[in-house]
């Protein structure tokens, strides 16, 4: 199974690669590349190298505690890591392998799940995630022991968790029909159904948050009643209990996971099914290039809520403190800004769904007479569609509490275009032909380094000079980036 899994691995990476001209055009180029981006081993390494620097700060935490108890609630927040990290690259990478056809092969084949191979395949992303989570594991086990063992089956059992709800979404939302005379409520109601699907994660997170403050008082009643994830992994303070809650989860997702395969292989044999039920006149649009590669994805996105789950999710990550900001009435300017400059750092997170969603139809768009300026601004029109208007959105709710606050509308559109400019900037360094480039979680990380130092840099001046002085600087910075990429 794995040889095959590894093949498979290898094939996603090579038809990556295949569909960047600047590296098929160079065969000693292309087979460096595969020997490194297409060794599954070595991507793992990598990646999770990456991951522990964050976890060895994790430890740090889990080690400094005072006594179990509150190092057991400290370690069910962190063991929301690669519940959220299983969650989002499954649901989001799932379109996008199935969409490049390697799973193509196994279909003829006398197989009855398939799909196992995808899911191992899906999986594999998920590693880095468990990984980071060693060190507070091993701290953890220093200290208490046998809570240490019971943590990391709790860390096993929230990525498998999430891997098996990402499927879920997968199979009855990414990969459902297409038109029909409900088609448009069909997006509608999974469009609805994703949001409210992350907003119960949320609903989760701030409850942990809240437990985590007053778990003194709250936490016998906790341990006692909850059996929700994260919560239940703070039971590892109680050895027995702890152990019948992982066995009480298997027990529910292994039948469950198993059930899934089996609609998912029913799902890919079938392919997209399109329905008819009338004739509609058909009206040519034509639009500007960029425009039109910006409504093509939005389109794409919208239909399949796997990848509209990807763009919407950064936003999920600061949707708290945007929360916290309007309920607790301080309208303070630098509050505000705050959240705005949070909003442009996870703006550029999008850009690995945003990059994936043509999938196989990429040489399609090669075709086309479309330079890699167009490609590039269209990506990021759908980059700053959501991460926008959440900001404008933001600033006229506060503007409502003090309308002197309209005045930092400039900036929730200028701070994520500064992101998302240097994030397309980082990956099409001297691309001088439209191509995919090859994105991992380490590229990622680097990324968000970059934009923490250009926002860190725009936050400074605002602090020091003034909100003009840092609204100049944002804007110049987009201009000189976006020179360099029409190029």
């Amino acid at each position: 199974m794995f040889e095959i899994v590894r093949i498979l691995y290898r094939e996603l990476h090579y038809r990556r690669l295949k569909s960047n001209p600047q590296i098929a055009a160079d065969p000693e180029k292309f087979r460096k590349q595969l020997r490194n981006s297409g060794d599954m081993k070595r991507g793992i390494a990598l990646q999770s190298v990456a991951f522990l620097f964050f976890g060895i700060m994790m430890a740090g935490g889990i080690a400094g505690a005072e006594d179990e108890t509150r190092a057991s609630v400290m370690f069910a927040t962190y063991a929301l890591l690669p519940f959220v990290m299983a969650l989002y690259t499954t649901t989001v990478n799932a379109s996008y392998a199935v969409s490049m056809g390697i799973f193509e092969p196994l279909k003829p084949l006398p197989i009855r799940t398939g799909s196992k191979y995808l899911s191992v395949l899906l999986a594999i992303d998920n590693v880095p995630a468990v990984i980071a989570l060693l060190p507070a594991v091993i701290a953890m086990a220093t200290k208490y022991g046998l809570s240490g063992v019971l943590g990391l089956l709790w860390i096993l059992t929230g990525a498998f968790l999430g891997h098996v709800l990402g499927l879920i979404v997968f199979t009855f939302f990414g990969s459902a029909s297409v038109g029909g005379r409900f088609s448009k409520l069909r997006t509608l109601a999974r469009t609805v159904g994703v949001i409210l699907f992350i907003s119960m994660f949320y609903a989760l997170n701030y409850l942990q948050s809240y437990i985590n403050e007053h778990y003194e008082e709250i936490l016998p009643f906790f341990a006692r009643y909850s059996i929700a994830y994260p919560f239940s992994v703070a039971s590892i303070a109680d050895p027995l209990h702890s152990l019948l809650l992982v066995l009480g989860y298997l027990t529910v997702l292994v039948p469950l996971y198993l059930f899934i395969l089996g609609r998912l292989w029913g799902r890919l044999e079938e392919g997209v099914e399109v329905s008819r039920s009338r004739n509609v006149r058909f009206k040519a649009e034509t639009h500007h290039p960029v425009l039109a590669i910006a409504l093509k994805d939005l389109r794409i996105a919208f239909r399949k809520s796997a990848l509209l789950v990807g763009l919407i999710f950064p936003l999920f990550i600061i949707l708290p403190s945007a929360v916290n900001l309007l309920i607790s009435g301080s309208v303070r300017e630098w509050a505000v800004a705050s959240v705005l400059l949070m909003i442009a750092w996870v703006a550029s997170i999008s850009i690995d769904t945003v990059l994936k969603i043509d999938g196989k139809e990429f040489e399609f768009l090669r075709s086309l007479p479309i330079t890699v300026g167009q490609f590039v601004r269209g990506k990021l029109l759908v980059m700053n569609a959501l991460p926008v208007t959440a900001g404008a959105g933001l600033v006229l709710a506060v503007s409502y509490l003090d309308p002197r606050k309209i005045v930092l509308l400039p900036a929730a559109v200028v701070l994520p275009l500064l992101t998302s400019s240097v994030a397309m900037a980082f990956f099409y360094w001297n691309e001088k032909e439209l191509s995919i480039p090859e994105t991992n979680f380490g590229h990622v990380l680097v990324l968000m380094l970059l934009n923490g130092i250009a926002l860190g840099t725009v936050a400074g001046i605002w602090y020091f000079f003034g909100y003009a002085y840092a609204l100049t600087a944002a804007t110049l910075g987009v201009l000189l980036v976006q020179r360099f990429l029409s190029r």
